[in-house]
């Protein structure tokens, strides 16, 4: 996959974003702490997850490899990460995180050429082609996307319509 095809795929995972970022404004700083089990994560560590790691991959491709230490971020449960999510006490703090990590991943993809697209990266998940890492970053998107509207509708609230993307 070429760069220009890359942005064009951007240009809609944006659109997706938009939609996310909003999903949470109806929630109060309370219920981010909701998890519907112990030992799922809550709605603000599932926001996490997702954006960090768009800004761990964000910092990284460039380099042409992801290390386990730097994946590690991304998981709720380590210890870097709960030092983030500590600071990230309101809906509007994830949102503000949300937006600048959507915002890192779109200005590495910016400096980018066809070259640095195809480049392979090295991850402790396998051998990829830096444009599959926005793939993966898009389909864990969706993911935890739906995680988080299951729990909204738990909490008794309706989630935004999936193809909300007029604001």
């Amino acid at each position: 996959m070429n760069k220009q095809a890359l942005l064009g795929q951007r240009e809609y995972f944006k659109m997706v974003h938009g939609v996310t970022v909003r999903s949470i404004a109806p929630l109060t700083n309370e219920e981010l702490d909701f998890r519907p089990r112990p030992e799922m994560r809550s709605i603000k560590e599932l926001f996490y997850h997702i954006y960090a790691m768009e800004r761990n991959w964000a910092s990284n491709l460039l380099k042409g490899k992801v290390t386990q230490e730097e994946e590690n971020i991304v998981i709720p449960e380590s210890n870097d990460a709960k030092a983030v999510l500590a600071t990230l006490n309101s809906v509007a703090d994830l949102q503000a995180y949300a937006n600048e990590s959507h915002q890192m991943m779109d200005d590495t993809l910016n400096q980018m050429s066809d070259e640095d697209a195809a480049k392979i990266i090295e991850t402790p998940f396998g051998s990829f082609p830096a444009w599959q890492m926005f793939t993966f970053a898009y389909d864990e998107h969706w993911h935890h996307r739906g995680q988080f509207y299951t729990y909204i509708r738990l909490l008794g609230k309706e989630p935004l319509m999936l193809y909300s993307y007029d604001g």
